[in-house]
Order: structure tokens, then sequence, then C-alpha cells
């Protein structure tokens, strides 16, 4: 299984574990608009707007917990998702001690755009990524 569907196969799994509504999945792919990094090329999130549950899942996710994550819906509606979630301290590749990413994303229902900002505990700088999303589900 290629990592594509293995990652819409968690992610669907999480959700519908925690939800009995059927969800809609989003594969983003996403440019770094920065020198600083923290935003992963590709995030899947699925969502579901009658359970307000939202399910998140990329590179870093993948690394840190091997499996997809809560976050927390802050807008749904006709217009757009914008939705929230953490990503504990992690150790980096080459041994460094990384802070918590408090991520914030938001999808456009209309032209499939979608923004991602990160902010890292304890830092002034935040990451900064753009692209598009398709529905996968």
């Amino acid at each position: 299984m290629n990592f594509k569907a293995t990652v819409v196969a968690a992610t669907l799994g999480v959700v519908l574990c925690a939800t009995s509504a059927m969800a809609e999945v989003y594969e983003c792919k996403v440019r770094s608009n920065g020198r600083f990094g923290g935003i992963q090329p590709v995030t899947i999130f699925s969502i579901s707007e009658e359970e307000n549950v939202v399910v998140v899942y990329d590179a870093l996710i993948k690394h840190h917990y091997d499996k997809p994550i809560l976050g927390k819906v802050v807008v749904i509606n006709s217009k757009r998702y914008t939705f929230k979630w953490s990503v504990d301290s992690v150790i980096a590749g080459d041994g460094e001690t990384l802070p918590r990413i408090d991520y914030r994303a938001t999808y456009l229902r209309g032209n499939h755009k979608f923004t991602i900002t990160g902010f890292p505990a304890g830092w002034d700088n935040q990451y900064n990524g753009t692209g598009t999303c398709k529905r996968t589900k």
C-alpha cells in the first residue's frame, strides 16, 4: 500500500471511530512560504460537518504520533473550513529538540485553496504555507 493510500485509510479509520457521520477527506499539496520550514508538503485532513470533528495527518504527525490526530474545528460554513491542532515537541533528525508547534489551517471551499500557519511555542517566527486541496472521499 502506498503512502497516500495508507494515510487516507488511517485517517478514515480514526474519523469513523470518532464519529458516526461520514466525513470528507482532503489531500492538500502545500508549498512552504519561508526559510524556516515547519510546513509539510502534504497535509491530509478529514472533517465531519455534522459532528464538528476534524482529523489531521502529515509527515510530522506520522513521525511523532504514527497516526492521525484530532484537531479543533474553528469555523465550518459554506465558504470555508478553519481548524487548528498542535504537535508536541519533537526531536529532529539531527537530535535537536523542537518546540510544540500550534497549527491553524483554512480550506476555501470555492477555489480549493489551502493556507496553513505554524506557531512554534516560545518563538517569534511562524511557518506559513499555501496550496490546494482535492477531495479524496
